[in-house]
C-alpha cells in the first residue's frame, strides 16, 4: 500500500513565462500583469532545485505554460529521471521537435498527459507539418494516460475565479483542498513557488526554491496563513474561488467512501490506513 508520505506531494514546474497557445481557460493576462524576473527557467536553476528535492515529490512539467517552449526543458526530464525522480508531463507538444520525442522515450515518465487542439479554437495550437510529425510520433511512442481536448463538451474550471464569466465558489461557510493537505505549489522561472497550479495571478507566493529548500517553504508564513486550518478554511483566500475546492462535508463523504470501497474491494480491514 501507499501510504501519504510516499505519494501525495508535488511539484509543478513553469518553464517559461507566458505561453502562444492561448487556450481559452488559461488567464495568461492574469500571470503575465503579475509575473516579475526572468522569462526562462535555465537549466542551471532546475538542476539545483530538483537535487534539493524530498524523494517523495513528483516533478509535474506543466505549470503556466507550454513546459516544451523551453529549449532545455527534454534536458530537464532527462535529468530528473537520472536522478529516480517520479515524473509527470502536461504538454501540447509544442515546442517540442522529433528527436525530443525520442530522447523523452529513454526517460521514466510516471504519467504522460496530451493536450489536443479543438474544433471550437478554444485553444491557438497551430497545426502545421511539423506539430503533425511530432504528434504522430508521440502517440506511438508514449502511454497516454489522458488526453484533454477543449471542445463542446469541455468544462473550464475557472481557475480560481480568474477566467472571464467565472464564479466564486466558497462564499460562505468553510471547505477544504487536497493541494493543502497533500502539497503541489507551482514553481516560476525564477524560482518563486506559489501556493498551486490555479494561481496563476500569483495571490500566494510561498517561498523561493533557490534559496529555500521545499519543506522550508511548507513551513513559511504565507502558507501557513492559507493552510493554518486546512480542513476547514475560512478566511479570504485564494481556494474561496477554486473549483477545486470542496465544502468540509462533501470532502470528508468522499473521502469516507474512498476508504470504503478500498476495505471492500482490495485491502483487508486489519491493514487499513486512515490516513490515505
Amino acid at each position: 500500500m501507499t501510504t501519504a508520505s510516499q505519494s501525495f506531494r508535488y511539484l509543478e514546474i513553469t518553464t517559461v513565462a507566458g505561453c502562444p497557445n492561448g487556450c481559452s481557460y488559461c488567464p495568461q493576462g492574469a500571470f503575465k500583469s503579475a509575473y516579475r524576473g526572468k522569462r526562462i527557467l535555465s537549466y542551471e536553476d532546475f538542476g539545483k532545485v530538483v537535487r534539493r528535492l524530498p524523494e517523495d515529490v513528483t516533478l509535474v512539467f506543466a505549470g503556466f505554460s507550454e513546459p516544451f517552449l523551453n529549449a532545455d526543458c527534454v534536458r530537464m526530464v532527462e535529468l530528473a529521471s537520472s536522478l529516480g525522480r517520479r515524473i509527470s508531463i502536461f504538454t501540447t507538444l509544442v515546442g517540442m521537435s522529433e528527436g525530443d520525442v525520442r530522447r523523452l522515450a529513454k526517460c521514466n515518465i510516471s504519467e504522460f498527459v496530451l493536450h489536443l487542439p479543438d474544433n471550437k479554437r478554444n485553444s491557438k495550437i497551430r497545426i502545421t507539418e511539423q506539430y503533425k510529425t511530432v504528434l504522430a510520433l508521440a502517440l506511438q511512442t508514449f502511454t497516454i494516460d489522458r488526453i484533454s481536448i477543449m471542445d463542446g463538451r469541455f468544462v473550464s474550471n475557472g481557475r480560481a475565479g480568474l477566467v472571464k464569466g467565472a464564479k466564486r465558489t466558497h462564499r460562505y461557510g468553510f471547505f477544504t483542498c487536497r493541494q493543502l493537505i497533500n502539497p503541489r505549489p507551482t514553481m516560476l522561472p525564477n524560482g518563486d513557488a506559489v501556493l498551486c497550479y490555479m494561481d496563476f495571478g500569483l495571490r500566494h507566493r510561498i517561498g523561493n526554491l533557490l534559496a529555500d529548500t521545499y519543506d522550508e517553504i511548507l513551513k513559511g508564513p504565507e502558507f501557513k496563513r492559507v493552510s493554518r486550518n486546512r480542513y476547514g478554511i475560512d478566511g479570504d483566500v485564494l481556494c474561496r474561488s477554486c473549483s477545486g475546492a470542496d465544502s468540509v462535508a462533501r470532502f470528508y463523504l468522499l473521502k469516507g467512501a474512498h476508504i470504503l470501497k478500498k476495505a471492500l474491494i482490495k485491502e483487508p480491514s486489519d491493514k487499513l490506513r486512515l490516513d490515505e
